[in-house]
């Protein structure tokens, strides 16, 4: 089967195109997401669109929109005799832009470059570095208080070579409890940052479509996540798996409070 590889790189086109899409999704809209084929039915919103391709089958459903992030629910089943690879990170979703936005004359939409599929793999990866960095953070102390406890020592064996007076022994100690409070503060923030990591993480790792050989027989579920765009009316969405490439469509609208 022939496919049309999705460039990811930085084109002209996607370039000119971004300050228009990126607009920040405002407090008098929502966004809503359908599949195509059952645009403007009830209770469509989550409908799970189904596809066959020499017996490896794909269900795609849309969940959810998470700050700058549209979910979907994805499922995989392999009924072939060979292992096949998914890849998350192979999928990606053309934009449809409406007439109206794009001032064009040309159809009543048209497809912008592709934008492609959050990487779980590398999210991981970037996620348990950064849980690295804010548990020792939070358990460890910086240079610059060792510093500062140094200071204050060395302040306290030459405080009578120096002839210091109690009103300023009196200040230096309020200023060195000031600084190891902050110092302390600082260690909650980063506590409170590697529990927010940690969560992010353990969702990537256990709820998010993996990279994964999918052997005969098997069965791989979880949600593929992809940055959402205001102004974007259609998603067609390609999916290649193993030999295969799976396209679904969502008409996507913005809907008043």
């Amino acid at each position: 089967m022939t496919t049309t590889p999705c460039y990811f790189g930085r084109t002209l086109l996607w370039g000119a195109a971004l300050g228009l899409l990126l607009t920040a999704c405002g407090p008098s809209y929502y966004l809503t997401v359908q599949p195509s084929e059952a645009a403007g039915a009830a209770g469509a919103e989550h409908q799970p669109l189904f596809a066959e391709l020499d017996s490896v089958k794909m269900v795609f459903s849309f969940s959810h929109h998470r700050d700058k992030e549209v979910l979907f629910d994805a499922e995989v089943r392999n009924g072939s005799g060979r292992p096949i690879l998914v890849d998350p990170a192979q999928f990606y979703y053309e934009p449809g832009i409406s007439q109206t936005v794009a001032s064009t004359t040309v159809g009543a939409s048209f497809f912008l470059s592709c934008v492609p599929a959050v990487d779980p793999e590398q999210t991981v990866q970037s996620l348990a570095a950064k849980l690295g960095t804010e548990d020792r953070k939070a358990t460890g102390t910086s240079g610059w208080e060792w510093l500062t406890i140094a200071s204050d020592l060395t302040a306290d064996l030459t405080a009578n070579k120096r002839k210091e007076t109690e009103q300023e022994k009196y200040d230096r100690k309020v200023q060195y409890a000031q600084s190891m409070q902050g110092y302390a503060d600082n260690r909650v923030r980063h506590a409170e940052a590697a529990d927010r990591t940690a969560m992010e993480l353990e969702l990537w790792q256990h709820q998010m479509l993996r990279r994964y050989l999918l052997q005969p027989g098997e069965l791989v579920r979880g949600y593929v996540v992809f940055p959402a765009l205001d102004q974007t009316v259609l998603l067609r969405l390609r999916t290649p798996v193993g030999p295969h490439q799976f396209t679904f469509d969502f008409d996507q609208q913005r809907r008043k409070y």
